[in-house]
């Protein structure tokens, strides 16, 4: 769990679904349980710090809970990632950390990996991100080790930006990279960066 510091990270709304030609992101529902704990691996366990596999009544607790979170603007706003055809495939979710910077999460179930899915999820909530009041910045954290989650990062114009430590919410403390991306518009220009002029001999 992460510590609280400073002022309640404020609200946010999203689009109730986004697409493209490819993925539909929308609402989960709590019929979504059963697919999400089928696609559910050892792999997205030990990304998300669980200590074991969910229980089905577990999951669809969570759902209610992400549910919930969309009906009342809440801090976080998850997205179920289908694709057009229908079925479930992973998820999204845009977690506000402060008022200005929000962090970005992603998953895909094994059988839908390597397909460009994660990709063309992470782009449409970015897009969408673009739209909430007075946020800059998009941040990941990432496990060094996490190739395939940070080479999406790369193709999503985030940009590794230094470590950080990330306390889980059963305690563990571990060292992350993070990955930033500026939110440009055209009423928000991208932030400039001054270069330090070199000094003379």
């Amino acid at each position: 769990m992460e510590r609280s510091i400073g002022p309640a990270p404020p609200l946010i709304r999203l689009p109730k679904s986004l697409k493209d030609g490819t993925l539909l992101l929308n609402a989960y529902q709590v019929e979504d349980a059963e697919a999400h704990l089928e696609g559910e691996d050892e792999e997205m366990r030990r990304r998300f710090d669980a200590v074991r596999p969910a229980t089905l009544e577990e999951t669809r607790q969570a759902m209610r809970r992400w549910i919930e979170g969309r009906r009342t603007g809440a801090p976080m706003f998850a997205y179920a990632i289908r694709r057009r055809s229908g079925p479930l495939i992973g998820g999204c979710e845009l977690r506000m950390r402060s008022a200005v910077s929000a962090n970005v999460s992603y998953w895909i179930f094994p059988q839908f990996r390597r397909g460009g899915y994660a990709l063309r999820a992470l782009s449409l909530l970015c897009d969408a991100a673009s739209s909430v009041e007075e946020l800059e910045r998009l941040e990941a954290r990432v496990a060094p080790d996490n190739v395939a989650s940070r080479r999406v990062l790369d193709k999503a114009n985030f940009v590794e930006s230094g470590t950080v430590e990330e306390i889980a919410w059963t305690g563990k403390a571990s060292m992350m990279l993070l990955y930033v991306r500026f939110i440009v518009g055209p009423s928000r220009p991208r932030p400039v960066t001054r270069a330090r002029r070199a000094r003379r001999p």
